[in-house]
């Protein structure tokens, strides 16, 4: 194994720090552009000159692509985060700080020990 274990431990719930923070950003995302799709479909409604009318269609276009792309990242994340909300694995997942902790005093104790020899040599 190569690297020290905390680092794992530490890139683990950094990961799922990340994860969380990417699937609400890309959630509210989302509900953005939907919001946003009434909002163009009532400005395709009372536009009247069809040059306008193709130019909000654009728009429309583009807004779809980016909340397709917010909800993709959803659909990915959405079984990670269900999976730390489950209240069995919350648990033991509010504990990786605590075993990070644990894991990171271990390692320094074996990279600063010293053997005191305790039969002197004459």
């Amino acid at each position: 194994m190569t690297g020290e274990v905390s680092e794992r431990i530490k890139q683990f719930t950094d990961f799922l720090s990340e994860v969380r923070k990417l699937y609400s950003f890309s959630l509210d995302g989302m509900h953005k552009e939907e919001k946003r799709l009434q909002d163009f479909l009532h400005a395709i409604e009372f536009e009247t000159s069809a040059k306008e009318r193709s130019k909000i269609c654009t728009k429309l276009h583009k807004s779809r692509l980016e909340r397709r792309r917010y909800k993709d990242i959803v659909e990915e994340l959405e079984e990670i985060v269900r999976f730390c909300d489950n209240p069995q694995n919350k648990k033991v997942l509010d504990q990786l700080p605590q075993l990070l902790g644990r894991v990171r005093k271990v390692e320094r104790y074996h990279r600063e020990r010293q053997y005191i020899p305790r039969v002197k040599e004459e």
